[in-house]
């Protein structure tokens, strides 16, 4: 568009534009160009409202060598929608007086000079034997509204000749503006917050176009699955309406009004899920779009909302004195791929001495604090925290940890070592965790005593019995009972693997 109008200084004088001269003619723009209050603005100029006005000037000179012929009449391109109510053509004749509006016409063709490039119009000046040659004639063009920059050649008509001045960057004329185009740009994230979800969205409209774009209708739509439940809109706009009455959509329409060249609108809203029904991938579309009467553009932005249930599982095995525990982690059916964490707890009770001899990848410390070693005595009670980071779980598939520890004595007669798993989190990013299933599970371990008599009497003789179980009392052996007891109930042999 041509800038704003300010003043120019004309000395230096300078040219805009000046080709050679052909013929004894010479047509230039100058840098600097006189308006009708009589400032002097860079050329070309436009003053906004209240004139809503631009100004264009061209000059021409011809010289007085005898083979010169004057100008009859000259052709300047402008925009094909320019209507001639809305132009005044102004000439002044150097040493002649103050500008003077003279005739002009403007078409598409013309027989002299053709037809006029495409987009544009002739705009036609006939000099009417107002001037010959030996003189310097300036004209001003003075145009309603503002106008791009464009660049096309001036024609000039001297006797039977038609005479094309085009050189480089020459002439800057008012060119047609580009229509409006309307441009839609959506973009979406999902936000995590203590493991709550808000879906986030952005929508720019703008008018990359040269003009404006009346009556621009927005409309939203938010498509999801019916498995999610999502909470309250809370939108930048409050004249846009919100439609909800059709299950898993959410429509947003409105009229934006006009948008000028270069101007837009941005539009932000967001929606929280408040519920999810069950474990899956879950995909969010938002399409945007914008139609006008002569534009219309569309752009769309889709979130994955992973929804994530696990299912732990405990047991243990024993074999003689050593222990084994397993933890099962595995995901429920449609559950993705996920990364979680395990917190197990080991209880040592008062009277054992163990070795913890793997845990199973597995990070193991003390509840007061420094890390347990491994195959190395701990005597109870101590409270061990096992953590398990990092469990990489497949969509339908499981992670087993195994914890291994050996009693190696004793200085009670019975006692439980109590194992439970009491947390699992999800871990990786941009998740939504539905909670883990059987969490907290408890695997208990008894360790028993029993009295036997290393050479017992056949048949047994009741009057002495008592005295030989106390007198092999210092005989007794130590068994570690074969039953691993989860919560209050002995495991049968199904509970062991």
């Amino acid at each position: 568009m041509a800038d704003i109008c300010q003043n120019c200084n004309c000395s230096p004088y300078l040219n805009l534009c000046a080709c050679a001269t052909i013929n004894g003619i010479t047509v230039t723009q100058p840098a600097c160009q006189t308006l009708p209050d009589g400032s002097v603005t860079g050329n070309p100029c436009f003053r906004p409202a209240p004139e809503n006005r631009s100004y264009w000037s061209y000059k021409f000179a011809t010289d007085n060598a005898q083979a010169t012929r004057g100008m009859s009449s000259f052709v300047i391109p402008v925009c094909q929608n320019i209507s001639a109510n809305t132009v005044v053509v102004s000439e002044r004749i150097d040493g002649c007086g103050s500008y003077t509006s003279v005739p002009f016409s403007l078409s598409p063709t013309d027989p002299n000079y053709g037809s006029a490039p495409t987009g544009f119009n002739w705009l036609k000046v006939e000099t009417s034997n107002r001037f010959d040659k030996g003189v310097t004639v300036e004209y001003r063009l003075e145009i309603i509204g503002n106008y791009p920059n464009g660049i096309q050649g001036i024609r000039v008509r001297a006797a039977n000749n038609t005479l094309t001045f085009s050189c480089a960057g020459c002439f800057v004329v008012p060119q047609c503006p580009l229509p409006g185009q309307l441009i839609v740009n959506v973009s979406c994230e999902e936000i995590f917050m203590n493991n709550n979800v808000m879906l986030s969205y952005q929508v720019d409209v703008s008018n990359a176009g040269g003009s404006p774009v009346d009556n621009v209708l927005f409309t939203d739509t938010l498509l999801f699955s019916n498995n999610l439940t999502l909470g309250a809109i809370a939108i930048s706009d409050p004249t846009l309406e919100i439609n909800r009455t059709v299950p898993g959509r959410i429509l947003i329409t409105g009229n934006l009004g006009t948008i000028d060249p270069g101007g837009g609108r941005v539009i932000t809203f967001s929606v929280p899920v408040v519920s999810v029904s069950g474990a899956g991938e879950y995909l969010i579309d938002n399409t945007a779009s914008v139609v006008s009467s002569v534009t219309q553009a569309t752009d769309f932005c889709t979130l994955n909302l992973d929804a994530v249930q696990l299912r732990a599982d405990k047991c243990c095995n024993v074999n003689g004195s050593q222990i084994v525990y397993r933890l099962t982690l595995a995901n429920t059916p449609n559950s993705p791929d996920t990364t979680a964490r395990i917190v197990d707890q080991l209880t040592i009770p008062l009277g054992l001495t163990v070795q913890f001899n793997s845990f199973g990848g597995c990070n193991g410390t003390f509840r007061s604090g420094g890390e347990v070693p491994l195959n190395e005595n701990i005597t109870g009670p101590r409270v061990i925290d096992i953590v398990c980071n990092n469990l990489n779980i497949l969509q339908g598939g499981t992670a087993v940890r195994d914890i291994q520890l050996t009693i190696v004595s004793s200085t009670t007669q019975n006692a439980t070592i109590n194992n439970i798993l009491r947390e699992v989190n999800v871990i990786t990013d941009f998740q939504l965790d539905l909670g883990t299933l059987n969490v907290p599970v408890t695997v208990d371990t008894n360790y028993v005593v029993t009295i036997s008599c290393s050479n017992p009497c056949t048949p047994p003789v009741n009057s002495v019995s008592t005295q030989m179980i106390t007198s092999s009392a210092n005989s007794y052996a130590q068994t570690f009972s074969d039953d691993c007891n989860c919560g209050n109930s002995i495991l049968n042999d199904s509970d062991k693997w």
